[in-house]
């Protein structure tokens, strides 16, 4: 089985989290490019992604938008960190097409977690720094391709349908490039 590509997952129990949201989650759509969260403000919520998929961006020098994490269905979208901190987001949260989420007040799950489980915001950092960690070293131990096909082993019902211009800017490449490595792992599939 492929490594998760949000492996923060498989090391934090998130199990009360997701039963916190199912629970009592307000259910929130948000429409194809519509923000969840601006980067510069302090987050608000949790929100567990039931369909769709977020991005989380940032804005380069010249003004465009660089895609540095995405959030799949079943996996939750906030500023963690810097929500724990109370200082403004780094990133912003964007919805890449119409998203459903079940969501809760930053500071009420935090709290309920904490109490069920005291150790939850040590795992949970911990997690999260190893995951970014990670992802840092492999933009520079791992080609283009080697990190596409990271992600398409995490992602396989996934890869064909994320926009072909957000997964170039999260894996740092141009759109071209990107295409010529899908082309080139779609022919090395055939010839297998």
């Amino acid at each position: 089985m492929a490594e998760s590509f949000n492996s923060y997952k498989s090391q934090v129990n998130l199990t009360a989290l997701i039963e916190l949201c199912e629970r009592e989650g307000k259910t929130v759509v948000y429409e194809k490019d519509e923000y969840l969260h601006h980067q510069g403000d302090i987050e608000r919520h949790i929100s567990l992604v039931k369909s769709g998929y977020c991005r989380y961006t940032c804005l380069k020098s010249d003004g465009d938008e660089a895609v540095v994490g995405l959030a799949m269905a079943g996996e939750f979208v906030t500023d963690f960190n810097n929500g724990v901190r109370k200082i403004p987001a780094l990133a912003s949260q964007v919805a890449s097409v119409r998203t459903e989420v079940l969501q809760l007040p930053f500071e009420y799950a935090l709290e309920g977690l904490c109490q069920s489980e005291p150790n939850f915001l040590y795992t949970a950092s911990d997690a999260l720094f190893r995951m970014c960690y990670t992802r840092l070293l492999e933009l520079y131990v791992l080609s283009p391709t080697e990190r596409y096909c990271k992600f398409a082993a995490s992602y396989p019902d996934i890869v064909s349908k994320i926009k072909l211009k957000e997964l170039a800017s999260y894996l740092q490449i141009s759109p071209q490039h990107l295409l010529r490595i899908k082309k080139s792992q779609e022919l090395r599939a055939k010839n297998s």
